[in-house]
């Protein structure tokens, strides 16, 4: 206890991590009060020595890639059509999965970890979903007649769990019993006539192709990596670059200034669209499409931009 109580900060800290992690506990059980999905495993490793096999990943040049990881939590709810598995993974910050990303192959993870589970799991599984968990105690703006129950309906509202479910009514109400218009737990909402409204939802077929999709991703990095690639290409949308996050900027030297440094422009598509185009994409062992569009968010083919200094 000697280094939590050394400093102001790190007892201001202490205490902050204290609430977040009752707030995390609290909310867990609601969620599980409210659900008839179990808890199936926790921590649970894909790798040589875990509980599921490492992914293999075969290149186009006939090598193969293993990816090894640990999943947080994985939910499972068994029914007369298979079992229902969820996948949860529990972030320090507010974390949304996003289509766009997902085919562009700069978030893969949750949909990784679905299908390490999936392929190890046997043939009577189905994806139930795949969620991100916020582990924070946040404050919420209201009024100065909220209740307690109304700053608990607040406080959920802002934690509740990101990512994508199956799009089915009868699923989605088995992850909230309480579920009555907009679900304050899962991005779902159920409208009158017991029918799906706007919801971060997919079909069983949507997931297939969407785990289809990130494997040939992922065969593509395989190979870029075992190539050697580091050539130094960044990607920007919507105002944002790659170099936001990047650790490296001393090493890679990036600068717009100089003419052979360019962004990989990646477009901005909606959801639909996404669909439409993973649906009816025609890959081959590289990775291309028929539209000459690369499917793997890397070397994208197309714009580039580049700002002078």
């Amino acid at each position: 206890g000697s280094i939590f109580k050394s400093t102001r900060r790190y007892e201001w800290l202490t205490e902050k991590l204290k609430k977040a992690v009752i707030r995390a506990i609290l909310l867990i059980s609601e969620h599980f009060n409210r659900s008839e999905f179990e808890p199936y495993k926790y921590e649970a490793d894909f790798g040589e020595k875990g509980a599921y096999p490492p992914i293999t990943v075969e290149l186009p040049d006939g090598g193969k890639m293993l990816l090894t990881g640990r999943i947080d939590r994985i939910d499972k709810l068994s029914s007369a059509e298979g079992d229902y598995l969820r996948i949860i993974d529990y972030k320090s910050g507010k974390k949304d999965l996003r289509l766009m990303d997902v085919y562009y192959g700069l978030q893969l993870q949750l949909l990784v970890y679905l299908s390490a589970v999936m392929e190890a799991e046997g043939e009577n599984v189905l994806p139930g979903g795949v969620l991100y968990f916020t582990l924070e105690d946040p404050l919420v703006r209201g009024k100065r007649s909220f209740t307690e129950e109304d700053i608990e309906k607040a406080v959920m509202k802002e934690l509740k769990m990101k990512g994508l479910l199956l799009a089915d009514v009868r699923l989605i109400r088995a992850m909230d019993r309480d579920l009555n218009g907009d679900s304050l737990i899962i991005p779902a909402r159920i409208n009158r006539g017991d029918v799906l409204g706007r919801s971060s939802a997919a079909s069983a077929e949507q997931f297939s192709m969407l785990i289809a999709h990130i494997k040939s991703v992922l065969a593509r990095l395989g190979a870029e990596i075992a190539k050697g690639n580091v050539a130094v290409s960044p990607y920007k949308k919507k105002g944002i670059t790659a170099c936001r996050w990047c650790s490296y900027s001393a090493v890679c030297q990036f600068d717009t200034a100089i003419k052979t440094y360019r962004y990989r422009f990646l477009r901005d598509m909606g959801d639909d669209e996404i669909w439409r185009i993973i649906q009816q994409r025609d890959v081959n062992a590289t990775g291309w499409n028929t539209d000459g569009e690369n499917t793997t968010g890397s070397d994208t083919p197309g714009r580039e931009e580049r700002k002078n200094g």
